[in-house]
């Protein structure tokens, strides 16, 4: 257990850019932008078309929107602060595509590979935790910082409006933050093990390629897909390659028919029966279980390249 431990640290200090500054960064600016906001907002003084009340501040709005939407406010108050986390997740997905892609090439091309091989480490050990690092401790760093975010946030738009008499406590439902947290983490698991093909694919290139991992892990897909589009005059890798990728949420959500009033509606169908069907859906389809078998295929290709490499 403890080689595994020191195995992860190792991958999450030499990704520490992608996996900690990155997210980090991201969300101290959506910070600053939220200070900039509320701070440029002591005097809305938008006017209700229906009753002609102003709102002249934070306090003002959510007195407001407590008074009228009191069952709907906890619910509107979350979700909007995971809206504010969307600049941070944007740079996700590059960020494990980028990690995967250099995790065997790099050691290779600066010949750290043999000082690494001296270690008392099995190579499926060092492709295994590289994979798991990338794909699920990665994943948890950057929910980390989503989550002290919105606590900061939270924080300071609570001094806001204390000193503008607003409903303070409005702006903690920590019951509804925390459930959507774990929420989040397991639809994530669902959307790894259904991506998690394509993740085994970026990681078999970078064992593969001695030059260019970028060319390899984007153009061979790209050949395939227009060699059978020509010779073939189908596209059923592009379609499995998008469904693999998310598209098989379209299917998983076909008998979901949501009836949308409001925030609570959105967060209980997002977080809520959403989960349940992409789970039921996925353990029941065998597109599912066939992408977890090429995933493995092309992990343990990485294995034997990496065996092989000098």
């Amino acid at each position: 257990m403890n080689t595994y431990i020191a195995l992860v640290k190792r991958e999450i200090l030499d990704g520490k850019n992608g996996y900690i500054r990155v997210p980090a960064i991201l969300a101290a600016i959506t910070i600053a932008l939220v200070v900039l906001s509320a701070t440029g907002l002591g005097e809305l003084n938008l006017v209700e078309d229906f009753d002609r009340h102003e709102i002249e501040n934070i306090g003002d709005a959510l007195a407001m929107a407590k008074e009228r939407e009191g069952a709907e406010l906890p619910a509107a108050v979350t979700v909007g602060y995971w809206m504010l986390s969307v600049l941070t997740w944007m740079a996700f997905p590059f960020v494990i595509f980028f990690s995967l892609l250099g995790s065997l090439y790099e050691e290779r091309r600066d010949r750290s590979i043999l000082f690494w091989k001296s270690m008392p480490v099995d190579d499926w050990q060092e492709v295994l935790v590289k994979l798991f690092t990338t794909v699920l401790i990665a994943p948890l760093i950057f929910l980390a910082v989503t989550i002290a975010a919105q606590l900061i946030i939270a924080f300071f738009l609570s001094i806001v409006v204390l000193f503008q008499g607003g409903p303070v406590m409005s702006l903690w439902p920590l019951g509804l933050m925390i459930s959507s947290w774990f929420s989040a983490i397991g639809h994530y698991v669902i959307w790894a093990l259904w991506a998690l093909p394509a993740l085994a694919w970026v990681l078999f290139v970078s064992a593969y390629a001695s030059r260019l991992p970028f060319m390899w892990a984007i153009l061979v897909p790209v050949v395939i897909i227009a060699a059978e589009g020509m010779f073939f005059e189908t596209y059923e890798v592009a379609r499995w390659i998008a469904i693999q990728l998310g598209a098989w949420q379209d299917f998983a959500f076909q008998g979901v028919h949501p009836n949308i009033d409001g925030p609570r509606d959105v967060l209980g169908l997002v977080f809520g029966r959403a989960q349940w069907e992409a789970f039921t859906y996925s353990v029941t389809s065998g597109r599912f279980w066939f992408g977890l078998v090429v995933a493995a295929g092309f992990v343990f290709g990485a294995i034997e390249l990496r065996k092989r490499a000098t």
